[in-house]
């Protein structure tokens, strides 16, 4: 046998075209990158004291208020949705609201509602962690990706969660100097467990890189840089709400329409597609609006939804106890997170 013989399996390099696959404009620009180029200029260029202050105008709140509480009322167009369909069981709707209600009612009672809603809000981090990895196994896979880069990929966004859901309660203790605010406990996480967690992470990011080096070398012709979109869009953003102090307040802003923006734009995405959704509302419209104008749409029904339930609603009880519309409004946020564990799951399906 000739040993000089050419290698079978060598390839010459070949520069390939690189696009988003069968991924649309919309699917880029709202789910990926949660439209981002829409308000990130105008937030950063704010500045850290005007992106904080109350006066003129209290930019967390109105950011809160208009994208962040649309996209919890969102999480109900697809529950009922899963719920009907019974790929999502019955008691995850209104009976498992109540008992989160009655939980956080009986904490506040007893003295412990800033403890409830700290650990509401660590379970809130690791949410928003595992949206942006959902998001990238929806509309980063390709035909390309192997075994091993799959593995690659789950532990590329895995283990970067230690790293931004501790180093965000430890940003917060530091920026608060140590003190409670009358919802969340800050933490000092010690340096050499932080210093162990930017390791774990600089470890995924290297993973999540080589993966996309092995789906583009197993490309043909075009190689589908979704994926590696949603790699660097997760630790960035995340570095920049959760970790970065110099962006403290403004990187808490853009996360918080971010993540509110790209889960709308996946309910939209989905429940655009079904025959039959009985909680969305604009439905019949998308068959003769713009799609962009039925997403806006989409938006503003949810949002008349919440607000109508947040002022109106839940704060008739108040009259019996000062109490009950926060706690209301809190148990939202914690069911949001305890029914997306479950429709969300590939038994779900989409």
């Amino acid at each position: 046998m000739d040993s000089a013989a050419p290698n079978p399996i060598a390839r010459p390099l070949t520069w390939k075209k690189v696009s988003f696959g069968t991924n649309t404009y919309f699917d880029i620009f709202f789910v990926v990158l949660g439209g981002l180029p829409l308000y990130l200029p105008l937030i950063l260029a704010l500045g850290e004291t005007a992106a904080g202050a109350q006066q003129p105008i209290p930019w967390a709140y109105w950011a809160n208020l208009i994208i962040s509480m649309p996209h919890t009322t969102a999480t109900y167009a697809r529950l009922t949705r899963k719920i009907g369909e019974g790929k999502v069981n019955w008691w995850l709707g209104w009976p498992a609201y109540m008992m989160v209600l009655a939980f956080l009612i009986f904490a506040t009672a007893k003295g412990f509602f800033v403890e409830v809603f700290t650990l509401v809000n660590v379970w809130q981090s690791y949410h928003y962690l595992r949206q942006v990895y959902g998001v990238s196994r929806y509309l980063g896979r390709s035909a390309e990706e192997t075994e091993r880069s799959r593995k690659l990929v789950f532990w590329s966004y895995h283990l970067a969660i230690p790293l931004f859901t501790l180093g965000r309660w430890d940003l917060l203790y530091t920026v608060w100097n140590g003190k409670a605010s009358p919802f969340i406990i800050p933490l000092n996480i010690p340096d050499p467990i932080m210093n162990i967690c930017w390791v774990a992470a600089g470890v995924g990011l290297c993973m999540g890189l080589y993966g996309e080096i092995l789906k583009y070398r197993n490309s043909r012709e075009e190689y589908d840089a979704t994926g590696i979109l949603c790699l660097v869009v997760y630790y960035v953003i995340h570095w920049f709400g959760f970790i970065s102090r110099e962006f403290y307040m403004r990187g808490f802003i853009v996360i918080t329409i971010f993540h509110a923006m790209q889960y709308i734009g996946m309910i939209f995405l989905l429940e655009e597609k079904q025959k039959s959704t009985p909680t969305y509302v604009v439905k019949r419209l998308l068959d003769i609006a713009p799609h962009g104008l039925a997403f806006l749409l989409f938006i503003g029904v949810l949002f008349f939804i919440g607000l109508t339930c947040q002022d109106y609603v839940f704060t008739l009880p108040n009259l019996l106890w000062a109490q009950f519309s926060a706690s209301c409004l809190s148990s939202i946020s914690a069911h949001h997170y305890l029914v997306d564990s479950f429709m969300w799951s590939r038994k779900a399906g989409t």
